[in-house]
């Protein structure tokens, strides 16, 4: 039904979905943070501007809505805006890191979010005091064991860098014994919103070499050679070289400061639903986003129908929609290479 719904968004314009940035502050200072900047003093928008632009969505057909950050739970007044989009009708969910949601409990028990999505940055106290400068793992994992027994859907996220790839092994072996499902990723975006680069990531190949070991260890031996092989299968690129995923098509993303963009991950396009409402708005994004154009070379190359690029990639790594980003390609390669090794090796036994 979601997929179903985002199709059919995508095909007439409609903003089925979208993320609203409640805040950029944090509680934790990761330096991989595409958002937070500790020397910015951006003014968040009131509750009430946001309800309002909650009220515009809806009128043109939003259903999800994801609250997110900087850490979404840190403004005083979260319960008063979590409370008046699920009475809206909104099917909300939340980005978290974790740290504050036993605060939140009774709340989550009477009116369950559809699901939290919670940022698991290590597997113990000192991990996350080197990544985030809060040791507040046990914290983290208590409240997690909570939502569960609530009955809330939860998500682990990880971002792995070269300060926690050391904890791979035990970040699956929680996700496996709590039954969280677990979306691991070894690619950091450089922090264009930021307008600076970032250093502290993994080179190409050994971001490839990293997610196929970490995707190795928590599947079973059967599942994981049958994905290696249907990523072997090498199915058909694009044949367009437009925007391919929701943003700016079927969803949309609201900064702190009441930015409308495609997705948080661009700088750009933007506009202004609390100067000219929600749907000049997003009349805007769409149509600034029909007009982005991707690498033409990405539709001729040989990984095009596994690679993850998106405009957003291509904006982030090269400063350009068009330009290649030849990170992601030289990460493509390296973990379709290391797919067919492993292949060879399986079927070898």
């Amino acid at each position: 039904m979601v997929k179903y719904l985002h199709d059919k968004g995508a095909r007439e314009g409609i903003p089925v979905s979208g993320t609203f940035e409640l805040t950029q502050r944090c509680n934790f200072s990761c330096e991989m943070c595409y958002v937070h900047d500790c020397k910015q003093n951006i003014a968040p928008l009131s509750a009430e501007d946001w309800l309002d632009l909650a009220q515009q969505a809806k009128d043109a057909g939003t259903v999800f809505l994801l609250l997110t950050g900087g850490e979404p739970l840190l403004r005083d007044d979260f319960e008063y805006i979590y409370r008046s989009l699920a009475r809206m009708g909104f099917l909300v969910s939340i980005n978290t890191n974790g740290s504050l949601l036993e605060k939140y409990t009774e709340l989550f028990k009477e009116l369950p979010p559809t699901r939290i999505n919670v940022s698991l940055y290590g597997a113990d106290n000192s991990t996350y005091s080197k990544i985030c400068g809060n040791g507040a793992f046990d914290k983290v994992l208590n409240s997690v064991k909570k939502m569960k027994e609530l009955g809330i859907s939860v998500k682990f996220n990880t971002m792995f860098t070269p300060e926690n790839i050391s904890d791979y092994k035990k970040i699956a072996d929680i996700s496996k014994e709590l039954l969280i499902p677990i979306k691991p990723t070894t690619y950091v975006y450089p922090p264009a919103r930021l307008g600076k680069n970032n250093d502290n990531r993994f080179s190409p190949e050994e971001a490839a070499e990293y997610i196929n070991l970490i995707d190795e260890y928590r599947f079973d031996k059967e599942f994981y050679a049958e994905r290696l092989k249907r990523l072997l299968a090498l199915p058909k690129g694009p044949e367009e070289n437009k925007v391919r995923c929701r943003a700016g098509r079927a969803s949309f993303w609201i900064t702190a400061d009441g930015i409308m963009r495609p997705c948080g991950m661009m700088p750009e396009p933007d506009a202004k639903p609390l100067v000219d409402g929600f749907d000049k708005a997003w009349n805007e994004i769409k149509t600034k986003t029909e007009q982005i154009r991707l690498p033409e070379e990405c539709l001729t190359c040989k990984y095009a129908g596994v690679c993850s690029v998106c405009a957003a990639m291509c904006k982030a790594e090269t400063g350009d929609f068009g330009k290649t980003p030849k990170y992601i390609c030289r990460m493509t390669k390296r973990i379709f290479e290391l797919a067919e090794r492993s292949v060879r090796g399986i079927e070898s036994k």
